[in-house]
């Protein structure tokens, strides 16, 4: 088994992930910072993948998003499937 190294961050750019951990528009995107966060503060894949219910492989894949294209890589992805009907606005209220 690999151990991938703990992440070294700069202060702004765990400024950016911990405003993206709690203010990103999306649960699965404040969970991948929240991960991301957790693996430069020295977690494990393996605690990792256990502690967001995910496999270790998933997590490597968070990580490498995040070496590659930052914070913004954490986003999320359009999806397959049927649009919503109702506006954005409507399904906030």
């Amino acid at each position: 088994m690999q151990r991938l190294a703990p992440l070294v961050l700069t202060p702004s750019q765990v400024q950016a992930l911990e405003h993206s951990a709690a203010h990103a528009p999306h649960p699965r995107q404040r969970k991948r910072a929240q991960a991301v966060l957790s693996h430069h503060r020295g977690l494990r894949l393996q605690h990792l993948a256990v502690a967001y219910a995910t496999r270790r492989d998933t997590v490597r894949a968070w990580l490498t998003r995040f070496e590659t294209g930052g914070v913004a890589a954490l986003a999320e992805g359009a999806r397959s499937g049927r649009p919503p009907k109702r506006s954005a606005n409507a399904q906030k209220k």
